[in-house]
């Protein structure tokens, strides 16, 4: 396994103030934001997510996928208004940020997120558009590759873990998460900043190969 992503999940120590604190207890439920590319699984977890509490806000995409399933959603163009060019921009929004930025021990964040009618996001699921995968075709062009190379997904997710939300990039966190949830939120600022640490590298390999891609310097670049 590359270092860079080299993350385990066992918490160990330290507790923030946003987490149960007392042995036993249930984290309140909250706002989950959901945006994948690779729908294979996120019903599921949606679903568990809805019979624990949580609301789910998703990107157009991945609101049809539940929505189909049966699975209640709002799409985030219900927050941030009218999509435009294509809904590609829907997430690059200020709205979605100061969500996943706004500070819960803040009063004045709280009451900001009020007065314009954003929900407070507490968690984020979202996996990148393949932009290697894209590189490796035989046919890819620079038109694909770029088509290919994410911009809300890796802003989400730096947003998310500098917010310390937690913070889903891999789906094989899923069902630890929901455990983890379901047993009270052990250690919970261990967990949450194991979480953002694998986020970050995810975006920072990431940003590494659509560098390399665009600068000539990738043994996969056509």
């Amino acid at each position: 396994m590359n270092p860079l992503f080299d993350f385990s999940i066992d918490a160990r120590n330290g507790v923030n103030s946003i987490f149960p604190t007392t042995e036993g207890e249930k984290m309140k439920t909250g706002t989950a934001l959901l945006s994948v590319y690779h729908k294979e699984g996120i019903v599921d977890f949606a679903r568990k997510l809805t019979e624990c509490g949580w609301d789910l806000l998703a990107s157009d995409g991945t609101a049809k996928a539940l929505r189909a399933a049966g699975v209640a959603v709002r799409d985030v163009a219900d927050i941030v208004g009218e999509p435009i060019l294509g809904h590609r921009v829907v997430t690059l929004s200020r709205e979605i940020h100061a969500a996943l930025l706004a500070r819960k021990d803040s009063p004045e964040d709280m009451d900001e997120l009020a007065r314009i009618g954003v929900p407070y996001i507490d968690m984020v699921c979202v996996d990148l558009y393949p932009l290697k995968e894209e590189i490796a075709k035989p046919e890819a062009t620079r038109a694909s590759v770029i088509e290919k190379t994410d911009v809300g997904g890796p802003t989400m997710l730096h947003s998310a873990a500098k917010g310390e939300r937690i913070v889903i990039c891999d789906p094989a966190d899923r069902n630890r998460v929901l455990q983890w949830l379901d047993d009270g939120c052990p250690n919970g600022q261990e967990f949450v900043d194991t979480l953002a640490a694998k986020a970050d590298a995810v975006v920072a390999d990431y940003c590494l190969t659509a560098s390399r891609y665009r600068g000539g310097k990738s043994d996969e670049t056509n």
